[in-house]
């Protein structure tokens, strides 16, 4: 349900979980389906944050989908470099330690 593009498909599924728990349901309700339903979401989330790597570099590339392949990759490796300079530098102004617990790979 947090997924449903479509009321159609959201009411479905809550149709769903009402048969196995009506409590659940009622839970969600209170809860606020704008806190956790992209249907009822008051920002577009989709486009606001993402976790997948994939999903941000495509984000990040949309207007150098329409160049030639070797301009594309160009704009490619020009971003990562930008990317790759603006870690490092936040990296190296950072004087954080990390616990205990934390372990080098």
């Amino acid at each position: 349900m947090a997924k449903a593009y479509t009321q159609a498909e959201f009411d479905s599924l809550m149709e769903k979980v009402e048969k196995v728990d009506i409590r659940v349901k009622e839970y969600l309700e209170l809860a606020g389906y704008e806190k956790w339903a992209r249907l009822y979401a008051p920002v577009n989330r989709g486009w606001t944050m993402t976790s997948n790597i994939g999903e941000s570099i495509n984000d990040a590339l949309v207007s150098a989908r329409e160049l030639p392949i070797y301009d594309f990759l160009e704009e490619v490796r020009k971003m990562f470099g930008r990317w790759n300079c603006s870690n490092r530098k936040e990296a190296t102004q950072t004087y954080t330690t990390l616990g205990k617990n934390t372990r080098r790979c």
